[in-house]
């Protein structure tokens, strides 16, 4: 176990030096645009299925382009993922090897290795690669605290997490917080009026529709909670939304409220060493989407020829444990 917590710290280390203020701050200008490119595509119809359209898409683009993949690259892999739900933690041996992570693992190995070649005095031909500045050579370049250099499996599971975790929950949360935006209008008049209350409006919309409903762990020591006796070895799932509904916790848990002091109490982000490491790039991304949608989106309206008449919604989530992930949410609006 501690020899695991420690590589676990040493794999942290390199995707922290990924999403630095810096870095974010440098890229808010390329989230604009990928979020306006996106918006005209639907922009003249007067509605969207903001999860097909617009969220997977844009998490996609992000992510690629922070990566450094050629376009033919992000066309395979945005196929692969398409439609994709996080495998069972119990899954056979079969089932983990149709993951569309391992095809996408297997590319990114070889892109990687390529950069790592071409830092060798001998592969002038490659030198190229090593010129552009994306996460890719981050990655390829990329030492452990101690100067020791990680194996090319390990930064490739790191590249692959990235693209796969990197844009579906950012998705899904884009459509929670637009099943919210949609459903009240005060809500939604009170951020087009006030962009500087959007960072609220996500930490609240993290606490009480995330995107993540619950995460594996294994116990490491026996102990007892609730009055339940958990085992050393015991494998656990923790549910964060359910932590996040705790009424001891936060008063009303039911009721969506930007004005809730502690907002940023939640653990939608996890807590302590498995803290998301992307939670600043996703606040990022969704505040930026959340500004350029309702510039250009004027009285936003869940459609009621898929989701039902006010006061009868009706929604479809997909079948996991892992996410809390609508299968669309189709929007109408007017366009501005």
């Amino acid at each position: 176990m501690a020899e695991q917590g420690a590589r676990h710290a040493d794999l942290r280390s390199i995707l922290s030096r990924l999403f630095t203020p810096s870095r974010l701050k440098q890229l808010q200008p390329q989230l604009a645009a990928t979020a306006e490119g996106l918006i005209d595509g639907f922009h003249k119809d007067g509605r969207v299925d903001i999860v097909r359209q617009y969220g997977s898409p844009y998490g996609a683009l992000v992510i690629s382009d922070l990566l450094g993949l050629s376009e033919g690259t992000r066309a395979k892999f945005r196929g692969l993922l398409e439609g994709a739900i996080p495998i069972p933690m119990d899954a056979t041996h079969e089932e983990m090897m149709k993951n569309p992570l391992v095809p996408v693992g297997k590319d990114l190995f070889g892109l990687i290795a390529r950069r790592r070649l071409a830092s060798h005095p001998l592969m002038r031909p490659l030198r190229r690669l090593l010129a552009q500045e994306d996460i890719l050579n981050d990655l390829a370049r990329a030492t452990y605290p101690d100067g020791s250099r990680p194996s090319l499996v390990d930064v490739t599971g790191l590249a692959a997490f990235l693209f796969g975790a990197g844009q579906d929950t950012t998705n899904r949360l884009l459509a929670n917080g637009f099943k919210v935006i949609a459903t009240r209008r005060d809500i939604q008049e009170t951020l087009r009026r006030d962009a500087s209350r959007i960072p609220d409006f996500i930490e609240e919309l993290l606490r009480y529709d995330g995107s993540v409903k619950s995460g594996g762990r294994i116990c490491r020591k026996t102990t007892t909670l609730g009055g339940v006796e958990i085992k050393a070895g015991t494998p656990i799932l923790m549910s964060h939304m359910a932590a996040n509904r705790d009424p001891a916790r936060f008063p009303e848990p039911g009721r969506f409220d930007m004005d809730r002091p502690r907002i940023k109490e939640h653990l939608a982000f996890g807590r302590g060493a498995h803290t998301c490491i992307g939670a600043p790039l996703a606040r990022r991304e969704v505040a930026v989407s959340i500004e350029r949608l309702l510039a250009r989106m004027d009285n936003i309206r869940l459609s009621e020829a898929h989701h039902g008449p006010e006061g009868a919604h009706r929604f479809e989530y997909e079948p996991t444990y892992v996410l809390r992930a609508l299968k669309a949410l189709h929007l109408e609006f007017d366009p501005v």
